[in-house]
C-alpha cells in the first residue's frame, strides 16, 4: 500500500535532444552528462536550466580496441571515464581535455561500473565457483595492491545466481553510501565503498522471490524461458533519501495511474523506511528510462526529451 496523499511532480521545462538512447553519465553542480547508448565516444552537456547545451566527443589512443557496444561513459568530476567490461577495459581522461588513457590493467571482468573516487570503483561482476555455478558479486577495484576486493554476501542468490540478482547500483558521495536495487524482487541494500553491508530494505511490492524462469543454452548461455515479473527499475540516492522507480501499481492504486504517471517510492537512507510516493506525469506518454534528483527538481530522461520537474518533499 502506498500512503497518502502522494507528492504529485509539475513539469516546468523540457530539452529535445534529437536522438535516443541516452543516459544519465554523471553530473555536477550546474551540469548534467549524457551518454549514448549507440555512441560509446559521445557526450552531451547540459546545464541546469536546459539553456546550454555542448556536443563533446572523447579521444581515444590510436590503435585501441574494445567493445564499443558496451562501453559507456562515466562522468565523476572533474574526470572522466570509458568503461568496458568484456575486454575488460577502462579509459580515464578530464573534461577539459577528454583525452582519454588506459587504466587500471589489474582489473577484472564486470557488467556494471561506479566510481566512488578518482582511485577506486565498485563493479557488479560474475564469480564462478569451483563447481562452476556463477553469480553476480559485487567488488571494489583499486589502483593499489590488492587490486581487487571481492564483496560476499552482499548479492544473494534466488534461482540461478545471474538473472535473478540483476538489479541497479548507485552511489552518493555525500554520505559514502551504495545503494543496490534488485529488479524481480522487493529488496535493496545499502553498503559502503568497503563492501560492508549497512541495511537491507524492501520496497513496496510482495515479491519477496524474484518470479523468472532461466533456460540454459547449449551455447553455453543462459536466458529467461518465460516473461519475467520486473518490480523495480532504478534507484537513484540524493539529500539521505532513496528514490525507487517502480515497475508496479499497489493495491490502493488504479490502472490509470500508470498509465499517467511513473510512480517513484522514497525511502530513508539511513534505516531503509517507507517515507512517501512521488507521482511523475508522463510527459507526451513517454517512460522514464533515467533520472536523478538535484533539489527540488527532477530530472528524467524520457525517449529523447530531458524533462524537469518541481518536486516538494515531504518531510
Amino acid at each position: 500500500m502506498r500512503k497518502q496523499p502522494v507528492v504529485t511532480a509539475v513539469w516546468k521545462r523540457s530539452l529535445d535532444l534529437q536522438y535516443p538512447a541516452y543516459y544519465i553519465a554523471g553530473y555536477a553542480d550546474q551540469h548534467i552528462y549524457l551518454g549514448n547508448y549507440s555512441a560509446s565516444q559521445h557526450l552531451l552537456t547540459v546545464n541546469l536550466n536546459l539553456k546550454d547545451t555542448q556536443q563533446l566527443t572523447l579521444t581515444m589512443p590510436a590503435g585501441e580496441r574494445y567493445a564499443w557496444k558496451l562501453a559507456r561513459v562515466m562522468v565523476d568530476s572533474p574526470a572522466v571515464y570509458m568503461t568496458e567490461g568484456s575486454t575488460p577495459a577502462l579509459y580515464r581522461g578530464k573534461l577539459d581535455d577528454l583525452n582519454m588513457n588506459r587504466f587500471l590493467p589489474q582489473s577484472c571482468f564486470f557488467n556494471m561500473l561506479q566510481s566512488i573516487s578518482f582511485t577506486s570503483f565498485i563493479s557488479r561482476s560474475i564469480h564462478i565457483d569451483s563447481l562452476g555455478n556463477k553469480q553476480n558479486i559485487l567488488v571494489k577495484i583499486t589502483t593499489d595492491s590488492p587490486y581487487v576486493k571481492l564483496g560476499k554476501d552482499i548479492i544473494t542468490k534466488q534461482v540461478d545466481g545471474v538473472f535473478c540478482t540483476d538489479g541497479t547500483l548507485d552511489y552518493d558521495r555525500q554520505t559514502g553510501q551504495l545503494v543496490y536495487l534488485y529488479h524481480y524482487r522487493n529488496e535493496f541494500v545499502t553498503l559502503d565503498t568497503n563492501l560492508q553491508v549497512i541495511n537491507t530494505g524492501h520496497t513496496l511490492d510482495t515479491n519477496t522471490i524474484a518470479k523468472i524462469q532461466v533456460a540454459d543454452m547449449s551455447t553455453g548461455t543462459s536466458k529467461f524461458s518465460a516473461p519475467p515479473t520486473y518490480v523495480n527499475s532504478r534507484a537513484r540516492i540524493a539529500d539521505n533519501r532513496i528514490y525507487v522507480l517502480s515497475s508496479l501499481l499497489a493495491d490502493n492504486e488504479d490502472g490509470k495511474t500508470g498509465q499517467q504517471h511513473e510512480i517513484i517510492d522514497v525511502f530513508s537512507l539511513d534505516k531503509g523506511e517507507y517515507l512517501h510516493t512521488l507521482y511523475i506525469p508522463l510527459k507526451g506518454g513517454a517512460r522514464i528510462t533515467d533520472f536523478i534528483i538535484k533539489g527540488d527538481e527532477l530530472f528524467a530522461l524520457q525517449d529523447r526529451t530531458l524533462n524537469v520537474y518541481s518536486i516538494h518533499l515531504l518531510q
